[in-house]
């Protein structure tokens, strides 16, 4: 018989049946921000990673999520809930882990997000100032952004997922006219294009640890998916292939892009090029391949990309932290839902006004939007959302070896051990390039990304807190188990 008192609130649940493959592809990619990739962190990929091999990098990153995918989406069709990596953890490595994991994964989110929120006041202020003339401070138009962040978000993941269809159709389509023009008006002619950007000297050449994490951090958001399991229509199937497709489109447009510039360059003039420009080698391309007015036409888009990217970050923690608050393990307000939308709006409210504290705070101390917050925290988070992927594989095959749910070997054994080993590979090469990561090196570089063991020490401890010293609460965090998914 069930028990009444471990239920969630019928009138706290999300709303059902809303989003489709479309909908979670769409929050998948703009999480990811492809235009940002493509602009931001190519010049460092193909400038101080491995060169050339840039384009490999994105195969072979590809190539270790769809692994970690594979157990992942199995682990979707046993665990639909809206906490993603808590309950995963929790089912497969116990609840105090679970807490910890989940405490990690909202830290590393937030840090992302006003990473972001650093690159988008940059590079809005960059376009208002060559545009219009006009010079406001970053962190004044990063709070616009995050109020309409908070507005489209409390009007419910349906409604912004529309708006991020819109944007980005428009990236899409900018880097389609990017690559088309540069095959027809490159350097090299299409029929001299190599294929050495693939070849595994070319791929594992140069600084390839820098490559392989940044281009592992162009995907950063595509786990996502499993986080909107509880308002997604048949999510059985639909998270799956949402996860799949977004993956596998990911890889198709980096490679082929980075495969299309590096020749459209010269292979043999590609890194030092890229190393020339700097953070200018997209707007520098553009304007010799297609010239004109494209240039702020790819600033406005970054500005737009970026937008796109912080409102899915702010659904991502904001469901995390409804989780949380509905199991009364947080502020158990965080756990209600709008009564006429059912979106976690007091879970929103909140995170935007730590948000809020965090670009008022960077704004007094004159931190630099680019290098401190958008490079040195969005590299914080990366690094701890890359950790969190991994605990989460050794969490899927703790599962389905105690449980026995999915036999299947390479679904349930094979695939999640390969992600664990690769994504903590990445982890230790994302260590020994702390220098190019963060912009500092030695110890003070292992104090900023120490700063992630916090909320992982943190989450576990509560949960051992709570087992010993409040044992019925601590038996309801099986509800992330059960009553979510009745």
């Amino acid at each position: 018989m069930n028990n009444p008192a471990a239920e969630p609130d019928s009138s706290n649940k999300l709303k059902k049946n809303v989003l489709g493959v479309p909908s979670i592809f769409f929050y998948v990619i703009a999480a990811a921000s492809p235009f940002t990739v493509v602009v931001g962190l190519f010049p460092i990929i193909i400038g101080l990673g491995n060169g050339i091999g840039a384009a490999g990098a994105f195969v072979l990153a590809a190539v270790t999520l769809l692994v970690f995918a594979v157990g992942y989406v199995s682990m979707s069709r046993h665990i639909t809930n809206a906490g993603a990596f808590y309950a995963y953890v929790t089912a497969g490595l116990g609840k105090e882990l679970g807490l910890g994991s989940a405490f990690l994964t909202m830290f590393s989110y937030v840090a992302i997000q006003a990473a972001l929120f650093g690159g988008f006041g940059f590079y809005l202020n960059s376009l208002l100032s060559s545009s219009l003339g006009i010079d406001p401070p970053w962190w004044l138009l990063a709070l616009i952004g995050l109020a309409l962040c908070t507005v489209l978000a409390v009007q419910g993941v349906h409604s912004g997922a529309r708006w991020l269809g819109f944007f980005m159709t428009l990236e899409m389509v900018m880097i389609l006219v990017l690559v088309v023009f540069s095959l027809f008006r490159g350097d090299t002619p299409v029929s001299a294009y190599s294929l050495e950007p693939f070849a595994p000297h070319a791929v594992f050449s140069g600084a390839f640890g820098i490559a392989i994490m940044f281009a592992i951090c162009s995907f950063i958001g595509f786990e996502g998916s499993a986080i909107y399991s509880e308002e997604a229509k048949d999510p059985h199937r639909t998270i799956p292939r949402a996860t799949f497709l977004s993956v596998g489109f990911m890889g198709v447009v980096y490679a082929l892009t980075a495969w299309v510039l590096v020749n459209a360059v010269g292979v043999g003039t590609a890194k030092d090029t890229a190393i020339a420009e700097g953070g200018d080698f997209l707007f520098y391309l553009s304007g010799r391949f297609i010239g004109g007015g494209v240039a702020t036409m790819f600033q406005v888009l970054i500005c737009t990309a970026m937008f796109a990217a912080i409102l899915t970050f702010h659904n991502n923690v904001a469901r995390y932290l409804y989780s949380l608050g509905r199991q009364n393990l947080l502020w158990s307000r965080l756990g209600r839902t709008m009564t006429t939308r059912q979106t976690p709006y007091v879970a929103s409210l909140v995170q935007s006004g730590g948000i809020t504290v965090l670009i008022v705070v960077a704004a007094v101390l004159h931190l630099d939007p680019i290098v401190t917050i958008f490079a040195g925290i969005g590299g914080i988070g990366t690094i701890g959302v890359i950790l969190s992927q991994a605990i989460a594989s050794v969490a899927i095959f703790a599962f389905f070896r105690r449980t026995g749910a999915d036999r299947r070997p390479w679904n349930a054994v094979v695939a999640p051990l390969l992600a664990a080993v690769a994504l903590l590979s990445i982890v230790v090469a994302a260590l020994y390039n702390l220098d190019v990561l963060l912009g500092v090196g030695g110890g003070t570089g292992l104090l900023w990304v120490s700063t992630l063991l916090v909320p992982l020490v943190f989450g576990a401890g509560y949960g051992w807190y709570l087992r010993s010293s409040q044992p019925q609460r601590y038996a309801e965090l099986d509800r992330v188990l059960t009553a979510d998914n009745a």
